[in-house]
């Protein structure tokens, strides 16, 4: 059976790669995405469950347990089946064996599950397994990246460069979790703060960055205008990371500011070359415009972030008093505007890819989606000045709800999930 990966076929950096040809009973790409973003969907729309339950007067307990949903069990099972499946392309290689893939989905689904029970229950136990699970899960992703490489007769050291950097800064991050949790007394700053920059700017954002440089252009059907910058940017953006986390554990100005100034810097550069991509598209699908209203509020909140920790100190943009309005525009914006265009656009194509008979060219229609991302950027910018505008946020969210939840259940049901 011969099975091209889509990213192949729609990204013209990869085009030149030999054609992926699997042999009898190996898994393909397309079914392993697929599996990883349905999982990941469903824990979304979990968490969009109890967050909504929270608004309407449930307990405290309720949003914690939407965040966990939706960026432990959600976004994060689509990185860890995104990150295979477009290092697959570009190494134009198969994919993770069976076994492996089943055993990242088991134990990140069971080590989310468990978290979200134990830490509402108060049973350490389970939320320490859960940890454990979790972390489990993140270094067999990482060894699946690094065997990918290996067994590749292609040298493309950033198919998976920022996969397996982001993946180290999750097993730090994570670690941080029991250590906050246990009450540990710290007075040199704040865990919090490296908890967060750890998590957000490396695992989220160190992924998102990353596939950026594959994936934007794949949407508007144009190389990377200056492949070059992808170097730079990662030099200054993992940096930026390990330095803004380090300066929130010992609330040092110095290293909190150099490391805002060098994610400002990375994303300017990331920002230079979708830009570029953008004029020069050969296609406009919607789910490119939704990306690229992600990518504005990148800039913003980098740029504000940045003037934060100069006129108030390097903790205030992650645990003091700008850190909701910043923390809206990186969680609510550039992840989960970046989360939502990525999912229109791989689960109409998983869809097509995995119905028999159907040629995955031409482009959906997705007028609804665009509208609701709009809704949403205007709705995060205008709470993050101080207007009450949550209700457009929520409407743009659900309007893109409306079109993901078919989609995904479109790729899933399209043919049998051979896992």
């Amino acid at each position: 059976m011969t099975d091209v990966a889509p990213a192949e076929r729609h990204c013209p950096s990869t085009k030149r790669s030999a054609k992926l040809r699997l042999g009898p009973g190996e898994l393909r790409p397309s079914d392993m995405l697929t599996a990883f973003l349905g999982a990941g969907v469903a824990w979304i729309f979990a968490g969009a469950a109890a967050g909504l339950a929270y608004a309407l007067g449930g307990a405290e307990d309720l949003r914690w347990l939407a965040l966990h949903c939706a960026f432990v069990g959600g976004v994060s099972q689509l990185i860890v089946g995104a990150g295979q499946f477009f290092a697959c392309a570009f190494l134009a290689c198969a994919p993770p064996g069976r076994r492996l893939v089943r055993a990242e989905l088991a134990t990140w689904n069971a080590g989310a599950a468990a978290i979200a029970v134990g830490v509402p229950l108060d049973l350490v136990w389970l939320t320490g397994l859960g940890g454990t699970l979790v972390l489990a899960g993140t270094a067999l992703y990482a060894g699946g990246l690094v065997a990918l490489r290996k067994r590749s007769i292609q040298r493309r050291p950033w198919a998976t460069r920022w996969y397996l950097t982001a993946a180290a800064c999750l097993a730090v991050g994570a670690v941080l979790g029991p250590v906050l949790a246990s009450d540990t007394v710290w007075t040199r700053g704040s865990l919090l703060g490296a908890h967060l920059a750890l998590n957000l700017g490396g695992w989220f954002g160190l992924t998102i960055a990353g596939t950026l440089h594959t994936f934007y252009p794949s949407l508007t059907g144009t190389r990377l205008r200056w492949a070059r910058l992808e170097e730079p940017a990662f030099w200054t953006w993992a940096p930026g990371v390990v330095l803004l986390s380090a300066g929130a554990a010992w609330n040092s100005d110095a290293l909190g500011i150099a490391g805002w100034a060098l994610l400002t810097l990375a994303g300017a550069l990331i920002a230079v070359n979708l830009i570029a991509s953008a004029r020069a598209a050969t296609q406009r699908p919607p789910a490119m415009l939704v990306v690229s209203l992600a990518q504005v509020l990148l800039v913003v909140t980098l740029a504000a972030g940045l003037v934060s920790a100069i006129q108030d100190g390097p903790l205030a943009g992650l645990v003091g008093a700008d850190r909701d309005a910043l923390a809206l525009l990186l969680i609510g914006g550039w992840v989960g505007l970046t989360v939502a265009g990525s999912l229109l656009h791989l689960l109409w194509l998983m869809g097509r890819v995995r119905t028999p008979g159907i040629s995955p060219r031409g482009l959906p229609r997705e007028r609804v989606a665009v509208a609701g991302a709009a809704l949403a950027a205007a709705g995060l910018l205008l709470t993050a000045a101080g207007a009450p505008a949550a209700a457009l946020i929520v409407a743009g969210y659900a309007l893109l709800a409306a079109r993901i939840a078919p989609l995904a259940l479109r790729a899933v049901r399209a043919a049998p999930l051979r896992m």
